[in-house]
């Protein structure tokens, strides 16, 4: 038998809170909040997404999971009151006795976490800890600084994420022209100012992330820095596929089951005289 309580000890040990940063902790989000009561909670089903949308949280009432980890939380903010989609989304997984795990930032920098699953999928090597500010340590492993296979520029480097991430679109700010040397790969939207100066001191002009503020965008640009943005879902998607395997291997008396975080938007370029 597989308690709720054994389940969490095996990501904090995996994922320590001491590795958080950029105010992101982990901790069950809805689900029994004490020991006591995480002992009591038998688990038979986990289904694991980076983010838990509708969809996700239907698939997961479909399963019969008793517990949805996720890297992203339902709450991105306490709230007052709940209403719409929140709601909707708190009263199937009640009604389910679901409980929600978030992963978060430890899980960014964790060894085999979101960023080295990302770096392996993108086929990056002589990898190296990018370090950045932590919530409970001065500096705690986020990203990773990697270099390229061969020698090629940035349109060529556009080309070969595309192709490895089997992407349509990436949002790029730079020189194309410019030759890739270090690169910092960075998943999620956690990117910011003091990322992007931190990883100039290192000699990393390129940085590979999911999504970043437009004044952040703004700094990269002044600074000499090409930024790639992937999407946030599709940097996170690959450590939380090989989080599904680790519990699969962890647990082999459960049934883990990973659905993929869709992003369903689309870019469409227009030809325009600038």
């Amino acid at each position: 038998m597989v308690t709720l309580f054994d389940i969490v000890q095996y990501l904090e040990d995996i994922a320590p809170n001491r590795l958080a940063f950029a105010k992101r902790k982990s901790y069950v989000e809805i689900g029994p909040q004490s020991t006591s009561d995480q002992i009591k909670t038998t688990v038979n089903r986990v289904l694991v997404a980076s983010y838990p949308s509708a969809r996700v949280v239907t698939s997961a009432t479909q399963q019969k999971a008793n517990l949805l980890i996720s890297n992203r939380p339902i709450f991105a903010a306490p709230k007052k009151h709940l209403s719409g989609w929140d709601l909707d989304r708190v009263r199937l997984l009640s009604k389910n006795y679901i409980s929600t795990y978030v992963m978060s930032s430890a899980w960014t920098g964790a060894e085999n976490g979101l960023s080295d699953a990302l770096v392996e999928r993108l086929g990056l090597t002589h990898k190296q800890q990018f370090m950045t500010k932590g919530e409970h340590e001065s500096l705690v492993p986020a990203g990773r600084i990697v270099k390229t296979t061969e020698p090629m520029n940035h349109s060529r480097f556009l080309n070969y994420v595309a192709d490895k991430m089997n992407l349509s679109s990436i949002k790029f700010t730079g020189q194309l022209d410019q030759e890739v040397e270090k690169v910092l790969v960075f998943p999620g939207s956690l990117i910011s100012k003091n990322e992007i100066l931190s990883a100039l001191e290192k000699e990393a002009r390129t940085i590979v992330t999911g999504d970043a503020t437009p004044q952040t965008r703004i700094i990269a640009n002044e600074r000499g820095c090409n930024l790639l943005e992937l999407g946030s879902l599709s940097t996170e998607n690959p450590g939380m596929e090989r989080l599904n395997n680790y519990l699969n291997l962890e647990f082999p008396e459960l049934k883990v089951f990973y659905v993929e975080a869709k992003p369903y938007s689309r870019t469409f370029c227009f030809d325009r005289d600038m």
